[in-house]
């Protein structure tokens, strides 16, 4: 690191003068122009082009196949790593894939490109149209601007300033846990919760990928967070979150799952303890995401124990299964055990966000100031 001073000319005017073998190896010359982005942060960024904003402006996919010198960009890849790559290779090269379609949408839209513009040297199939337009209405913001045979373009149209990451993480919070509480009524296959359970847990993943989606933009674009009106530790705070509350969904879904699929209800007790339980690792779950809104180290650590005090309960009831009768089928005994397993992963993600909450609430107490 160097340091340079503000030196003042003239009648007003301030300079920084830059060191000379830095400025020849970023290819900076005398009378060339620069940009200087402030942040809220207090940070100054120096470019040369307003390369920041066209990196995210479009994508294009290429269903039959991108770039091979490209870094290939595939479901479960949400950062390309070059800006200079146009093209994110979507899935098999074949004449038709819906699901390659589908996330090929979903993870450059999680990446943050504005327009996404899907592309086949054929027409796209009536499935694949489907599929992209399914998944376009699961994605806030976001919308089909126009279609011919061999060509999808998609834009984003919510305006990042009238984002509230903070409020999304709250709506998550209380999202999610009602759907730990709606999962332990369909265990006990009431069919009007099954649906309300898919229900919530749609609009648990739209919250989480939209919090996705403006972290993933924020490592490329600065603007990004000043737009969002968060400092980058925060923004990174309610990153975890989403990505352990995402999980936390697929737990309850399967919770649900597993009681709509046993051939008769499950008996008063063994639908009891797991009632009992998930009403544990959703208080759980609620006082870890409260922490880390709230930045205080003591109620992180209160939500830390509150984790593992649910995590002891599930090993109790576990236990139980095993000692004594708790059902006197065996479906269902093993539909149980098959949930607490879910409940425990559940619990372990409750613990994750705690530890979240003290990392912030420490941070707080000692840098942001």
């Amino acid at each position: 690191m160097e340091t340079r001073k503000i030196q003042k000319v003239g009648g007003g005017t301030f300079t920084v003068s830059l060191p000379k073998a830095w400025t020849s190896d970023h290819g900076f010359e005398a009378g060339m122009e620069l940009r200087l982005y402030t942040h809220r942060d207090g940070s100054i960024l120096i470019r040369s082009s307003e390369a920041e904003v066209e990196w995210l402006a479009d994508a294009t996919v290429d269903l039959d196949g991108g770039d091979p010198d490209c870094d290939d960009l595939d479901a479960g890849d949400t950062d390309s790593g070059d800006p200079d790559c146009d093209d994110l290779d979507a899935g098999d090269p074949d004449n038709g894939d819906p699901e390659a379609a589908a996330r090929a949408v979903r993870t450059a839209h999680t990446v943050g490109f504005e327009t996404i513009t899907l592309r086949r040297r054929g027409a796209f199939t009536e499935a694949e149209r489907e599929a992209v337009r399914s998944t376009v209405r699961e994605l806030v913001g976001t919308d089909i601007l126009t279609e011919s045979d061999a060509e999808i373009r998609i834009g984003h149209l919510l305006d990042t300033s009238s984002v509230s990451v903070r409020q999304s993480v709250t709506q998550l919070q209380y999202v999610v846990v009602s759907l730990l509480r709606d999962a332990a009524e369909a265990f006990g296959n009431a069919a009007d919760t099954q649906t309300r359970v898919r229900d919530r847990a749609a609009e648990a993943r739209r919250s989480a990928e939209m919090i996705t989606r403006h972290f993933s933009r924020s490592l490329v674009s600065y603007a990004e967070l000043d737009a969002l009106g968060v400092s980058r530790s925060e923004l990174f705070a309610y990153y975890g979150i989403a990505t352990r509350l995402e999980t936390v969904t697929e737990q309850a879904v399967r919770i649900a799952t597993t009681g709509e699929e046993l051939p008769e209800p499950p008996a008063a007790e063994a639908a009891a303890a797991v009632r009992a339980v998930v009403d544990d690792v959703a208080r759980a779950v609620d006082d870890a995401v409260t922490a880390v809104l709230n930045g205080e180290l003591t109620t992180a650590q209160q939500a830390r124990e509150r984790s593992a005090d649910a995590i002891e309960q599930i090993d109790a009831v576990e236990q139980r299964l095993y000692e004594e009768s708790v059902s006197d089928s065996v479906p269902t005994a093993v539909a149980l055990s098959t949930t607490l397993t879910h409940l425990r992963r559940a619990a372990n993600c409750s613990c994750g966000i705690a530890d979240v909450a003290a990392r912030t609430a420490i941070r707080a107490e000692n840098i942001d100031r």
